[in-house]
């Protein structure tokens, strides 16, 4: 007797996606080959068998065989940190490296100009200024000012992809499942 890959999940009481594992990885369930093409179908008076056999020899290893619950809470678990991680970045409470490096060479090169164009500005303000007070207060400024650029965080300037990336992983995981 033939059976779909769902009607044999529904006979071994398993899922559609562990009948697939079964096949793939453990070698099991093996399909029909007919005129050199591997048929949808399986045999289940060779699947069952094979399965409770399987089964058996996992159990008698020591209890060794595929805890499926303990798979899912691990995966639960893993999902739910990649959530929070997601959560974070959305919030911009959490960055790319990569962007974070960009973003700070960016800033610092700027910064580094402003600094060396410091002399070049003011040296015409304080030519001929004889008032020391007055000297400093233009140097002050300019510097003020200088250093204003290194307090400016901006969440959006450092993320250049922010949310397109998890949408696409979104949509991968709901495939998988």
């Amino acid at each position: 007797m033939d059976a779909t890959q769902k009607q044999l999940a529904e006979i071994l009481n398993i899922s559609t996606r562990q009948v697939r594992e079964l096949t793939n990885v453990h070698g099991l369930f093996e399909r029909e080959v007919i005129d050199g093409k591997k048929q949808k179908k399986y045999r289940l008076e060779k699947c069952v068998p094979e399965y409770i056999a399987f089964k058996a020899k996992g159990e008698a290893r020591g209890g060794a065989t595929y805890n499926k619950e303990r798979e899912q809470a691990e995966h639960e678990q893993i999902k739910k940190k990649i959530s929070i991680l997601k959560l974070r970045r959305l919030r911009r409470e959490l960055h790319e490296a990569g962007d974070v490096e960009e973003y700070l060479t960016n800033m610092l090169m700027s910064f580094k100009s402003r600094l060396l164009s410091i002399p070049q500005k003011v040296a015409p303000l304080i030519v001929g200024e004889d008032d020391i007070n007055r000297i400093s207060e233009v140097l002050e400024k300019e510097i003020f000012e200088t250093l204003e650029e290194l307090s400016e965080y901006d969440p959006e300037k450092i993320d250049k992809n922010s949310i397109g990336i998890f949408e696409d992983e979104e949509d991968e995981e709901d495939a998988d499942i």
